[in-house]
């Protein structure tokens, strides 16, 4: 779980009005994120709201979704992962700790595996990058997957 942005307040010498927050849950195989947004939830209205209220009553905490996808956890013998492992002459399979769309093309019946050029330790940070060579195994990925295309 990770707060990705906060907002609040009109000045420093003021007590707040309202404040913003945005979380996200990421899904990870056979785990529902709702549970934490529930739990989060519970939490806020038996104990955090109570004592807001005891200063104003018109506080309150509300909670509103903004998107959810499932985790992705493809078997690494399926044809999808063994397609990627012949086209990226590798089979080293892992589940990563991020959310992609995968979760929902799987959840619709249609294969999918997480590949691409990065690395997470690089990705999502004020500097983010992808290398020049991570970019050209990509580019060899690519034809072999479109050479691999034609012929079926």
């Amino acid at each position: 779980m990770q707060v990705g942005t906060i907002q609040g307040g009109t000045a420093l010498n003021i007590v707040p009005a309202d404040c913003r927050f945005d979380f996200e849950v990421r899904a990870l195989p056979d785990f529902a994120p709702q549970t934490v947004a529930d739990q989060l939830q519970a939490y806020a209205a038996r104990e955090l709201e109570p004592a807001m209220q005891a200063v104003n009553a018109h506080s309150a905490i509300h909670f509103e979704p903004l998107s959810s996808y499932p985790g992705l956890a493809t078997p690494p013998e399926s044809a999808a992962a063994q397609l990627v492992a012949r086209l990226c002459g590798s089979e080293a399979f892992s589940t990563v700790a991020f959310g992609t769309e995968g979760g929902l093309f799987d959840q619709a019946g249609i294969p999918a595996v997480v590949c691409g050029p990065g690395n997470m330790e690089q990705g999502h940070k004020p500097d983010e990058y992808i290398s020049v060579e991570q970019l050209a195994a990509c580019d060899r990925l690519m034809e072999r997957l479109a050479a691999y295309l034609s012929q079926a």
